[in-house]
């Protein structure tokens, strides 16, 4: 087989050097099952074969929409290694986007998870002229229809094989490394959704950086648990076959704290809405606790916040700070990180979205460094990043070896790299508008570069609010202090061309079911709880507390707490977790006009 630099070459010659190593588990009827590299590399092939007979070639865009499991991965790898292009949607796309996605890109075959799937184009496919295949990974439930089921596709492959054997290897060598491996389309908070095109050469270039930079050991344990139409997710498949990583398919989201328990992985990424969420669990715990146990717990968050305050100032570690973080270390900190991430966890990775320093702090005082960084689907996920040898909080790390950071004199962070984008697929004015004349990709982020290199992310340049009082306000810092709260889970600043800034918030459903246990309250609705005086009376207080340490501006005059988080099923939130916030406006426009009446 000819060396290349492309995801397909890479991942055959991983897989086939090392054909009875585990490629990754998966769990079916309560078991975990193990999928060996050879096995994994055969059920790629076959599918691959699959869709070679069924006329996909070399540059075809075939679509996938599905939650994360093994087919996913297996399929994605069976059409690189054909030369196909791979468009991943979102598996809670809506049928306007999944429709558009898929007649955007010309995709000619459609690879769908479930009959739920299905139903969002059955009665559309005469608007796809360009679709003449679809594969169903999961039909049950499915009406008989013009489609093939994913073991049938198998089938088809097997049988190409053995009147073709040289296909596979043939195929492959005339995949290129600046061919398009991948599609990926933006989520997106307004709008179409805007086609990343994504080569084999940017993406192993920025799999093959992150090897160098972060230790990651043959044989040790990842959790595949985003979705992996999400460019970190997929980067993340794609470094674990690269470093020789078993990963623990989690059967969904809410699966996670118990998939770290079987895989016990010695790292994991995820965005901050995922360990936003899993700080909210713990507190939550606390709060039910002995009070003895609750005093114990918050001296240890104490202390271990003043030594890492201390380490990332490069100061010393007094001798008895040192004696007492051991001790807590023993008593509190490792149990709490085995207790939700496996006894072999070491360090965490978190990007997509702004994370609050004090949360990070959190994770880093109970032993958990939290290496942030930066990126977009537009970069193939990370650019920049905080690594064991160099990390900051409060910053998204440095420029990756190869890559370019500098601010434009609005305060837009600009990039230039190997594993930065060069276009939209089919989308000419998009991709114009989003480079300068001298070729930086404006990212539409605001930021700040330190003397050292390290780059600071403020906030999204459309999301800047300017008061009435023509003040420029980055509501993103001011969200993440208002987190903080135990029983608040989200917050949207708002106070554009308004007088003063105002905030919609949601409840942590976690935290207030354990707060009404505990205040006698169990039973009632999140309506009657949002609007519960002692839960306002809280709220309210700590809100006051953080506009104290706020510029008088920057203030929170008045705040709403909604009966409904902010979700991707009601539309609030996109498939990457991030906050549509002009949606959210839009569609509580009658309770942000009530507080400026």
């Amino acid at each position: 087989m000819e060396t290349r630099r492309t995801i397909a070459h890479m991942q055959s010659q991983r897989m086939s050097s090392k054909p009875l190593s585990n490629s990754y588990f998966f769990k079916q009827d309560d078991q975990w099952i193990p999928m060996t590299n050879g096995e994994a590399l055969k059920a790629s092939t076959e599918m691959g074969m699959g869709l070679h007979s069924l006329g996909v070639r070399h540059g075809d865009r075939i679509a996938v929409m599905s939650n994360s499991r093994p087919e996913w991965d297996l399929m994605d790898n069976g059409a690189l290694n054909i030369g196909a292009t791979v468009v991943s949607i979102y598996p809670t796309s809506t049928q306007d986007a999944t429709l558009y996605i898929l007649e955007h890109s010309g995709a000619k075959t459609a690879v769908l998870e479930s009959v739920e799937h299905w139903n969002l184009i059955a009665d559309k496919l005469s608007d796809l002229p360009n679709l003449e295949h679809i594969v169903m990974i999961d039909s049950e439930g499915m009406p008989s229809g013009d489609w093939i089921d994913l073991n049938k596709l198998r089938d088809l492959g097997k049988s190409y094989l053995d009147e073709n054997p040289n296909v596979p290897d043939e195929a492959r060598d005339k995949v290129q490394p600046d061919d398009l491996a991948s599609l990926m389309y933006t989520s997106g908070t307004t709008g179409n959704p805007k086609g990343v095109a994504l080569t084999h050469e940017m993406l192993l270039n920025v799999v093959e950086t992150l090897d160098s930079l972060v230790d990651l050991e043959d044989g040790s344990t990842a959790v595949i648990y985003l979705p992996m139409s999400h460019i970190l997710q997929r980067v993340n498949v794609y470094l674990g076959r690269f470093s020789g990583l078993v990963g623990y398919f989690a059967p969904s989201i809410l699966d996670f704290v118990e998939t770290c328990q079987v895989a016990n992985p010695t790292s994991l990424s995820g965005v901050p809405r995922v360990f936003e969420k899993i700080h909210a669990r713990i507190m939550a715990g606390v709060e039910q606790a002995p009070p003895a146990r609750q005093r114990i717990f918050h001296r240890a968050i104490d202390v271990g916040r003043r030594r890492v305050q201390l380490e990332q100032a490069g100061k010393a570690v007094p001798f008895g700070l040192k004696l007492q973080s051991k001790l807590f270390d023993r008593l509190v900190y490792s149990k709490l990180r085995a207790g939700i991430f496996g006894e072999n966890i070491e360090f965490l990775t978190v990007g997509a979205a702004p994370i609050s320093t004090e949360l990070l702090e959190f994770y880093y005082a109970i032993g958990l460094p939290v290496y942030e960084g930066y990126g977009l689907t537009e970069t193939c996920s990370p650019i920049t990043l905080n690594v064991p040898e160099a990390h900051k909080i409060g910053t998204v790390g440095k420029a990756l070896p190869g890559s370019e950071v500098k601010i434009a004199e609005d305060g837009e962070v600009l990039l230039k790299g190997p594993s930065v984008f060069e276009m939209y697929y089919n989308n000419p004015d998009a991709t114009s508008d989003s480079f300068s004349e001298d070729g930086w990709f404006k990212t539409g982020d605001i930021g700040e570069l330190d003397s050292e290199g390290y780059l600071k992310i403020t906030d999204r340049k459309k999301f800047l609010i300017i008061t009435a009082a023509g003040k420029n306000i980055a509501p993103a810092p001011i969200e993440q202090k208002l987190l903080q709260h135990p029983l608040i889970g989200q917050a949207v600043v708002h106070g554009d061309k308004r007088k003063f800034l105002s905030a919609l918030l949601t409840l942590d459903p976690e935290a207030v079911a354990v707060w009404a246990e505990q205040n006698d309250k169990t039973g009632k609705s999140m309506a009657e709880l949002a609007n519960d005086p002692d839960i306002q009376s809280a709220v309210n207080a700590f809100v006051d507390g953080v506009n104290s340490k706020l510029a008088r501006y920057e203030t929170i005059k008045k705040f709403v707490i909604l009966s409904e988080e902010f979700s991707i099923e009601n539309g609030y939130m996109t498939p990457s977790m991030k906050l549509k916030r002009k949606v959210i406006e839009t569609g509580h426009a009658e309770q942000i006009e009530g507080m400026y009446a």
